[in-house]
Parts: C-alpha cells; structure tokens; sequence
C-alpha cells in the first residue's frame, strides 16, 4: 500500500435556490466507481492562502471569480483507491460567484489542465440523503444549512 503525504486542499460551497454547484465527474473512487461530484477548488500552493487558492482555482477551472462569504471548517478525508491511501486536510469556504449569470446556467464547463468536464446544480437533498456521490466523504453533514 502506498501513503502519500496529506495533500492541503480548499473547496467552495456555491448555493442557489436548494442546490450547489459540484463538479460531476466519473471513475473510480473510495466507494467503487462510476458517478461522483465535487465542489469546485483545489491543491493550495507553498505559500499560498486557502482563500487565494479557492480564487485562484475557480478562474482557473470555469473562469470566473468568486467571492469568500464565509469560513465553514476544516474537512479530514483519509480514503483508499485501488489499494493506495490518500489523505486530505481540505478547507471549505461558503463562496459567491461575482457574475451572476452563471447562477442562470444549467451546467458551466470545467477545464483542469486538460481534463474537460462540467460543473451543475445538485440538489442539497440529493447528498444529504445520499442518493448521488459527493467527495471529500463527509462534506454532506456541513450541508444542511442549505435546505
């Protein structure tokens, strides 16, 4: 089995109207394989803020810019993938997009260095009651303030 490091990470939680914004994305993952989301974010650089990591990976992955609203917590995800162990230390933030129009889209493209995917509005409900996969594990019970 193979241990890497913890990795620091950032995600932000985007409401609108009972649903945030996930990145849908497919392959294996701690639970098996197949369907899974994402909040939007990433790896925090040496150096680098949790908050300005979050800015950063947002106009980075859909091009737009994102306002912080507020600090949720600290989120510990220790997972197995095919025999190999990851961990996470992920700082999730409650954020807003600046261009209000995106909350108007259905999906919103997502580029990271290459790999296409999209971004879409996933009932809260849908995680809570674990009928679709969210990632880190755990993230869903900092989600009932959004129902």
């Amino acid at each position: 089995m193979i241990m890497e490091r913890p990795r620091a990470n950032t995600l932000g939680i985007i409401y609108k109207d009972g649903r945030i914004l996930a990145e849908k994305l497919s392959g294996k993952h701690s639970k098996g394989e197949g369907v899974f989301y994402r909040p939007l974010g990433g790896t925090i650089e040496l150096g680098e803020t949790s908050i300005d990591a979050l800015k950063r990976e947002f106009m980075e992955e859909i091009g737009a810019e994102i306002n912080i609203v507020n600090y949720i917590a600290c989120v510990e995800n220790i997972y197995s993938i095919n025999g190999n162990t990851g961990h996470e230390l992920t700082q999730l933030y409650e954020a807003e997009l600046v261009n209000e129009s995106l909350y108007e889209e259905d999906s919103i493209p997502v580029n990271e260095n290459g790999r296409n995917s999209e971004a879409k509005w996933i009932p809260v409900i849908s995680f809570i009651e674990k009928r679709e996969i969210l990632f880190p594990a755990g993230l869903e019970s900092y989600l009932n303030r959004y129902l």
